[in-house]
């Protein structure tokens, strides 16, 4: 059985090889298959019999763009990520069946989130940990962790970083609060101030501006983000049918 997602890259740039090469070898549950800097070279050994799960592709290359040697490898790979300096080709990758879009230069971060939702949204038949785990790109440079977002209590900001609280202990985690908020968002995570987003799972009590996440653990309730917190706890909330 598979365990392991096949990636291939198309690039006639050396150093984007290389690049993305560390970024695919930074995933444990990655591996790369090969890298060709002659898109024709790629067009005429990519096979089917193959089993590629997601080819990273430049858009402009010599003798034949990306967009057009899209069409001919398609049916070849699960899923297509375009790599580009441009965003002005995004939408004409988008009509040629691409599943996410990067612009270049990559960053390791943006890198991780695609490939995380590529799997997790597209190849489904994959085995991995499951839709709970995720890698975060840590304050040591180039070091990415692993953890269980059940296990995450909080987040809180922390200057140019973001304090990631779990029951074991904090982790600086180089995101923004906003986006933390937006990538886990259908994970039950929610923005309840302006430095704290928290697991909804793990409230245990609130009680008037004040949220109990256990262990001794309080945040306070910004009054910004108040009705969205009131929503969901009211669709949590049995009440009595009696007057």
């Amino acid at each position: 059985m598979k365990h392991k997602i096949r990636c291939v890259i198309i690039d006639d740039e050396k150093h984007a090889i290389t690049l993305l090469t560390h970024y695919i070898s930074s995933m444990p549950n990655l591996e790369l298959y090969k890298a060709y800097q002659d898109p024709l070279l790629a067009l005429s050994e990519i096979t089917k019999d193959d089993d590629i799960d997601i080819i990273f592709l430049d858009v402009e290359m010599p003798n034949i763009s990306g967009l057009d040697l899209a069409v001919d490898i398609r049916g070849k790979t699960n899923s297509i990520i375009f790599t580009s300096a441009y965003d002005k080709y995004a939408l004409e990758a988008f009509d040629g069946r691409a599943n996410r879009y990067l612009i270049k230069p990559i960053k390791q971060t943006k890198f991780t989130q695609t490939v995380i939702s590529v799997i997790e949204n597209e190849l489904d038949k994959f085995p991995h940990p499951g839709s709970d785990m995720a890698f975060f790109m840590t304050g040591e440079r180039g070091k990415l962790s692993r953890i269980n977002k059940q296990e995450i209590l909080y987040f809180e900001s922390a200057k140019n970083y973001v304090n990631m609280v779990t029951n074991e202990k904090g982790t600086l985690v180089y995101l923004t609060l906003k986006e933390i908020e937006k990538i886990l968002k259908r994970d039950l995570f929610c923005r309840v101030h302006r430095s704290h987003v928290i697991n909804l799972n793990k409230i245990q009590k609130v009680v008037g501006n004040t949220i109990n996440l256990g262990e001794g653990i309080h945040i306070q309730i910004g009054n910004a983000y108040k009705a969205e917190l009131l929503k969901f706890l009211k669709g949590k909330t049995f009440l009595t049918g009696r007057i």
